[in-house]
């Protein structure tokens, strides 16, 4: 199973985790079945329209990936949302 790593701003809406394993076989799905197992995170990676948000990456292996990236047993994607503020 893929491992998504969550950074601070985002952790906070899945009970405090850093690390959750969860299925899938794109980048797409590994989330799904993050906000399926963690709710409070509906909205804050993807959208409504299943995009990803304009102030979220993901990233694998140390690069940026898109939505339909595959990913595999043992993978680590890291959630990384931009902090801003004036």
């Amino acid at each position: 199973m893929p491992r998504i790593i969550l950074s601070g701003s985002v952790r906070e809406h899945a009970g405090g985790l850093g690390a959750i394993e969860v299925g899938g076989a794109t980048a797409a799905a590994a989330i799904e079945a993050l906000q399926a197992a963690y709710p409070a995170l509906r909205g804050w990676v993807v959208d409504e329209r299943g995009a990803l948000r304009r102030h979220v990456k993901l990233f694998l292996r140390g690069e940026a990936i898109a939505l339909d990236a595959p990913v595999a047993p043992g993978d680590e994607v890291h959630v990384v949302a931009a902090i801003s503020g004036g």
